[in-house]
């Protein structure tokens, strides 16, 4: 029997399915309470979050979940050339408040990404001045690897929890199949561009689309390169499958952040598989996709 629940958390909606013999709504819900305390802990909106306070306080005790966090951001940081960035201060284009309000202020101030500079010393973590860290491009993904962790040691094999596109497949479905997973299509959303089939694999997509604004007469979206300062456009979505979430998640927003050509090399130099669309809508796809079943509906 297939068990399904969806929690709005983190900004988006959570699905989180489980194909059992047995009852396993209260497994789905500590799932959910695992999503709300990450977000408590991680969240840059919450003043009351460690993640707030850090940036606000420059050096603070944190938890042993925010340090494997930071390592694994500095281990992406390190092999994207600094493009994967959790010190790129978005606020400047605007994106200072969360972002369904709709509200869209540039702040200034003093900005300092050198990452190499956090410094962590057991489990005290000290930010520079004009360093404020944005972990968004790692907490979603990474408390899916969490969760789907958790359901694995309650005996659960059969599951897919989904994180607003950054997605964990375990096992199969309901019939017995592997998950076939669609990516939408960015120009029309009711209508889906490409079709995969994963199975005990994470899946992340992230695009430009959906969290973008106007300021004046300049067009923003939500992923800055950090050595320009600039939005990259070329990229409308991209979808990245890898063993982890948390590592599919930072892929796919180092990917923007590059920009298509950086991208494309990027990910043959990390031997990693994706589908970019971009605007001008032509589809590219890492050659080895023909494992996953990739269909394109173009």
């Amino acid at each position: 029997m297939l068990y399904t629940r969806t929690h709005f958390l983190m900004g988006t909606d959570i699905t989180i399915s489980i194909v059992s013999t047995k009852n396993c709504i209260d497994a789905i819900y500590e799932g959910f309470g695992i999503f709300a305390s990450y977000e408590k802990e991680f969240s840059r909106f919450l003043e009351s979050s460690d993640l707030c306070r850090l940036n606000a306080e420059k050096e603070r005790e944190v938890s042993s979940r925010f340090i494997d966090v930071l390592q694994q951001a500095k281990d992406v940081y390190e092999r994207s050339d600094g493009f994967f960035n959790p010190l790129v201060d978005v606020r400047r284009i605007g994106y200072s408040r969360d972002f369904s309000r709709g509200e869209f202020i540039q702040e200034s101030g003093e900005e300092n990404k050198d990452f190499d500079h956090v410094q962590v010393f057991g489990d005290i973590v000290s930010l520079q001045k004009g360093q404020k860290l944005d972990l968004g491009g790692i907490v979603k993904g990474y408390t899916v690897d969490v969760v789907s962790g958790y359901l694995r040691e309650k005996g659960y094999h059969d599951f897919i929890v989904n994180a607003g596109g950054d997605i964990y497949l375990s096992g199969n479905t309901v019939d017995g199949d592997t998950p076939i997973v669609a990516i939408d299509n960015p120009f029309h959303t009711d209508q889906v561009m490409a079709t995969l089939v994963l199975k005990d694999m994470a899946i992340s997509t992230s695009g430009t689309y959906k969290r973008q604004w106007d300021i004046g007469n300049k067009h923003y979206h939500h992923i800055l390169d950090p050595k320009s300062e600039e939005n990259h456009m070329e990229i409308v979505s991209v979808s990245i499958i890898a063993p982890t979430c948390s590592l599919a998640d930072m892929y796919a927003t180092t990917c923007i952040a590059m920009g298509y050509e950086r991208a494309v090399q990027f990910l043959a130099q990390e031997r990693i598989d994706a589908v970019m669309i971009l605007s001008d809508r032509t589809v590219y796809q890492t050659e080895g996709l023909g494992k996953y079943g990739i269909q394109l509906f173009t």
